[in-house]
């Protein structure tokens, strides 16, 4: 009776620890940064679910210019095609910095699973530079 209870026990902690993983991973999302039209801007974007609703949303970018100034948004759409946007739909604007590189970081009221795509952008003429499809 003794190693049935401890058997039990054990199965019910596996269960509880396999639970735990799987909330885990669909409360966050990690995905690529890919060039569009030969810019050389690649990277990577974390998102990850907030308790309260919302999304943390950190993009890390490579192969930027040097001081030249960049923005990053986020879409409904999965392609980064710019649509009517609000000021809440940009996660930040920044430089690149002097080894081509920038991080930006931003909570936002949408939750992860409206979110669909992250891109960096020229920040004077919107150019489109990288993409990342965003798959919760």
């Amino acid at each position: 009776m003794q190693r049935l209870r401890i058997a039990l026990l054990l199965t019910l902690c596996c269960l509880a620890v396999f639970a735990a993983i799987g909330s885990t991973s669909d409360r966050h999302v990690s995905t690529t940064l890919n060039s569009v039209s030969g810019s050389g801007v690649t990277g990577r974007v974390e998102l990850t679910s907030l308790p309260k609703g919302g999304t943390q949303i950190t993009v890390m970018a490579q192969g930027l210019q040097p001081g030249t100034d960049y923005v990053s948004l986020y879409y409904d759409n999965g392609t980064c095609e710019l649509e009517p946007y609000s000021a809440d739909d940009v996660i930040g604007n920044y430089k690149g910095g002097p080894g081509g590189t920038a991080t930006v970081t931003k909570k936002v009221t949408d939750d992860l699973d409206e979110i669909h795509s992250v891109s960096v952008r020229l920040a004077g003429s919107f150019t489109l530079q990288a993409c990342a499809a965003v798959t919760p």
